[in-house]
């Protein structure tokens, strides 16, 4: 951008207007002739407490569409201009621009006089964050910062992408935003429910990155650290902490506010978590909605608001959340949240207070109500002078826009109170709180935190303690979690429980049992879940730790969501469930029971325990009974299809249950189930069951659904790639897809090739040849190959390496067969005892997997009646069934359905993996693999 430019706006504010010529003008799509109120007419309408009033600070033209505010240093207000924003169905409008402004108050009289603008090559921006020597932006599918050391308003040179992989392309308003500077020094923010995005630094391989649907997250400047602080509601937008530290995130439709728990799973509008083992979800914070939930749906509010919906709060959609803290408003105020309520034109407030282990958010009594029909709150943020800071969207459409933009009006206005309770601006937050953010804690402070007799100061010990583990890749000393009263606090126990998410699994199980021996926990809506999302992915590593744990737990809902997650596998492993089985007490029977039913809720019929005659003759009340009766079908005759049916086929089902049932109804896929499978390729709980499932069918319609599939979602990419790769006719459409350049030449692996190569089919080794390449390389090539891995990987660069990074590569790309340190599949060796410290030995195995095979390892393909081709290693088998496990799933293969079985000299694992990563991450995986201890993961 012109620095000339730049410096003639700074000079007033309408000077942009007549320089900016390379700016795209914005234009209305909302019905002509209609305008919102004259901005000071609006303000004077607006209905406040007594010694409140609401003041203009800024109007159009001199701000519009102002999506986003937040302050620097100095007390400017920066400004988030969004003019790409457009109606659906067109959602985007990317023949215009978005800007960053800069509005100031240099006479003092409370009004904006200056503007400069800053930045005015945004698309889709949607929030601004100013630190670090620079300004953050959301420009999805970016993450940008845009550099400016010295502080005179005029960028140091280009965006810097931080972050890329957020959707841009199939979302609209639930679009990634909201950025806000935490306490911690962390960046946050937010995103909706609508899209799943891939989130890494630029360049990073689709594997490594990290999948985010409705979500908070947040970003480390320095680090450069990305992670999913926690996931849940519809549309998040707007977040805060209060004084404690703990932050609380406002949603829409299907509850408001949300006490926000790292690591937490909270409700969803629709779908299923990315996360499977999630299971159930936290519910809401607060103990009222602001809408007629009762009788009304969430979208009546299109047609206008009821008495019974205003009379509550005005409507579902709540945009920007702010806990007041800024010391000039009556104490009455103090720590109470607010809401802007998007329909019922008016802020909300909320009265926070303990309850349980957690916050319970009561119904205050609605702050602010405007007349303005146009008005469109967005955010709330306590300026420097302490009084209350308010963007107004200015629009008349809900939040879907499907009347048209109205880009040509906006308002920042300042909530005023003046009266005889007036107090002082004040920071807002204790220094003992901000001193991280500022970079200024060591260890050792933290743990001063934790023996303070201050349950805020314990609980963030707790959680900043752990979060530093991963950086010093400590163990946590048992004093950590044991300390005198520290068990006392249900914030801290809170807090406790979700640090298990951080901790090394040998920790996880120690803490994991103190923290079910309090039975008041029982009864907190919080706790028994935040216990099992720190131990749901080690449950199954590590049964006899799980088992002894769910009969020893005072919380029921621990000892039945482990006996799920055991039930599950019990057709690998059954001791588990057996042992639980004959250890029940009269106190945990009924978990146990309940556990049970729910991990083969889905199933057509399961082996029965050996223990289990003994339970169902155990008698008990009318719901114990029940579930006897249930179990014993599964463990009999088993489920009727039209059961499994019903169970797979409803929306509102568990999303665990519903997979099983259509992974048993795959088993025998009569042709009736085909259109079925069809349609949930689409569904966001079924998606990559049904698009497996049509592996069994030759029909002409399957390879375009499965292929909209594979652009749609990549969590959906292998199951399709399976599929598509497991008939030649569908084989060959992938193959033309790949020639037209509609899809990447890299979307075929060394496996799916040589998967093709087993169709045997001429033609299509062919034409693989042509659009891929070959499936094998020479070996003077493999030897070229390892010479030159050998020259990069030097003793001195896999020191530098980062081993905790080669875990996360390990973990998705050889962890599901081959174990290390304890932790991965069996289908592989296992690598712990392997000569994996000699350079030489990781190499040849990985270059040239095939030089040498074991038997156990060997790639059988099996050709079916149907006509289908599947290859994969065969872990086990008898007389009735063949399991064969491939990289994406475990098949069970009727045995009379096999015309051809093939054993072939070659490994399971692909040649080419080396290939598939960049320089860095290959270093990050080998210092891994060369480790000699369990690594933190990062």
């Amino acid at each position: 951008m012109n620095r000339l430019f730049l410096s003639l706006a700074a000079t007033a504010w309408f000077a942009p207007l007549l320089f900016a010529t390379n700016f795209p003008e914005p234009y209305d799509t909302e019905k002509a002739g209609d305008a919102p109120m004259p901005a000071a007419e609006a303000a004077k309408t607006a209905v406040l407490p007594e010694g409140f009033r609401l003041e203009v600070f800024a109007s159009e033209p001199e701000v519009r569409q102002p999506i986003g505010i937040t302050f620097d240093e100095k007390g400017r207000l920066w400004v988030a201009e969004c003019y790409t924003f457009a109606e659906n169905p067109r959602r985007w409008d990317l023949e215009l621009n978005d800007r960053v402004t800069i509005l100031e108050d240099t006479d003092g009289d409370g009004k904006s006089d200056k503007r400069t603008i800053f930045w005015d090559q945004g698309k889709r921006l949607t929030s601004v964050a100013v630190g670090h020597g620079g300004v953050w932006v959301t420009c999805a599918p970016q993450l940008l910062f845009i550099p400016d050391a010295d502080g005179d308003l005029v960028p140091d040179g280009e965006p810097v992408v931080m972050l890329d992989g957020f959707d841009a392309e199939t979302i609209g308003h639930n679009i990634v935003n909201g950025l806000k500077w935490g306490p911690d020094g962390w960046l946050y923010g937010r995103h909706g429910i609508t899209s799943t995005s891939y989130i890494g630094a630029p360049g990073t391989p689709e594997k490594d990155r990290i999948a985010m649907n409705c979500a908070i997250w947040r970003f480390h400047p320095e680090r450069k650290n990305f992670e999913v602080f926690c996931h849940g509601g519809t549309n998040p937008w707007g977040l805060d902490w209060n004084e404690d530290g703990q932050m609380f995130y406002t949603n829409t439709v299907i509850g408001h506010l949300w006490h926000a728990i790292p690591g937490a799973y909270y409700e969803r509008m629709f779908g299923a978590h990315l996360n499977p083992l999630a299971y159930e979800y936290i519910g809401h914070t607060a103990d009222h909605y602001h809408w007629d939930k009762g009788s009304e749906k969430w979208s009546d509010i299109r047609e206008g608001i009821s008495d019974k919906t205003s009379e509550l709060g005005g409507g579902h959609a709540h945009m920007g959340c702010l806990i007041y803290q800024g010391g000039v408003w009556p104490k009455e105020y103090h720590g109470k949240l607010f809401a802007c309520n998007l329909h019922g034109r008016r802020i909300n407030m909320d009265i926070l207070e303990r309850e349980g282990n957690g916050y319970v958010g009561k119904h205050g009594k609605d702050f602010l109500m405007m007349k303005d029909p146009w008005f469109r709150g967005l955010d709330l943020i306590t300026g420097p002078d302490g009084q209350v800071w308010m963007n107004d969207w200015s629009d008349t459409g809900e939040c879907h826009d499907n009347d048209g933009i109205h880009r040509s009006s906006g308002r920042i206005y300042r909530i005023v109170y003046d009266g005889p309770e007036k107090g002082q601006p004040t920071t807002g937050r204790p220094e003992w709180l901000t001193r991280r953010g500022k970079g200024e804690m060591t260890t050792a402070e933290i743990e001063e935190l934790l023996q303070s007799p201050d349950e805020a100061k314990q609980a963030m010990g707790i959680r900043w303690f752990c979060e530093e583990l991963e950086k010093v890749q400590a163990k946590p000393p048992a004093l950590l979690f044991t300390g005198e009263g520290r068990m006392s606090s249900g914030l801290v126990r809170l807090e406790m429980a979700a640090s298990l998410q951080r901790l090394p699994v040998e920790s996880r199980f120690f803490l994991a049992n103190l923290l079910c021996w309090n039975t008041d926990d029982a009864k907190d809506r919080q706790l028994s879940l935040m216990v099992w999302y720190g131990i749901a992915d080690v449950v199954s590593k590590h049964p006899d730790q799980a088992v002894k744990l769910a009969l020893s737990s005072k919380l029921p809902t621990v000892t039945r969501l482990i006996t799920r997650r055991l039930a599950e596998d019990l057709e690998k492993t059954p001791g588990p469930v057996n042992e639980l089985l004959s250890r029940a007490s009269d106190e945990n029977r009924l978990p146990i029971l309940r556990g049970l039913n729910e991990g083969l809720k889905g199933w057509s019929k399961a082996t029965k325990p050996a223990a289990w005659d003994t339970i169902a003759t155990s008698g008990g009340n009318e719901e114990t009974l029940t579930l006897i009766r249930e179990l014993s079908v599964v463990f009999g005759d088993g489920r009727a299809r039209d059961e499994l049916l019903a169970i797979a086929a409803n929306p509102e089902g568990d999303p665990g249950a519903r997979r099983a049932a259509l992974t048993n109804l795959i088993r025998n896929p009569t042709p009736d189930l085909l259109p079925k499978l069809k349609e949930w390729t689409t569904d966001r709980v079924l998606g990559r069951e049904a698009i497996l499932g049509l592996a069994n069918y030759d029909d002409p319609g399957v390879p375009d659904r499965v292929l909209n599939q594979w652009k749609r979602d990549a969590v959906l990419r292998p199951a399709a790639m399976d599929t598509l790769v497991s008939r030649a006719s569908y084989a060959k459409v992938l193959l033309d897809r790949i020639a037209k350049q509609e899809l990447p030449r890299e979307a075929i692996t060394p496996f799916h090739a040589r998967q093709v190569q087993s169709l045997n089919d001429e033609s299509l080794t062919k034409q693989l040849g042509e659009v891929w390449g070959e499936v094998r390389d020479t070996p003077e090539a493999l030897k070229a190959e390892i010479a030159d891995w050998k020259k990069l990987l030097t003793p001195e660069v896999i020191a530098q390496a980062d081993p905790a990074k080669g875990k996360t590569t390990f973990a998705a790309l050889c962890g599901a067969c081959h174990k290390l340190y304890g932790e991965g599949g069996a289908i592989g060796p296992d690598l712990t005892g392997s000569d994996r410290h000699n350079l030489d030995y990781l190499l040849g195995n990985i270059v040239n997997p095939n030089e040498v095979v074991p038997a156990d390892y060997l790639l059988t393909v099996f050709t079916l009646k149907d006509g289908r081709v599947a290859s994969g290693v065969v872990p086990e088998q008898n007389e009735k069934t063949v399991t064969v496990q491939t990289p994406v799933e475990r098949l069970t293969i009727p045995a009379d359905t096999i015309t051809k079985r093939e054993s072939m000299p070659v490994s399971l694992m692909p040649e080419g993996l080396l290939k598939t990563m960049d320089e860095a991450t290959v270093k990050d995986l080998i210092a891994y693999l060369m480790t000699k201890a369990p690594v933190a993961a990062p």
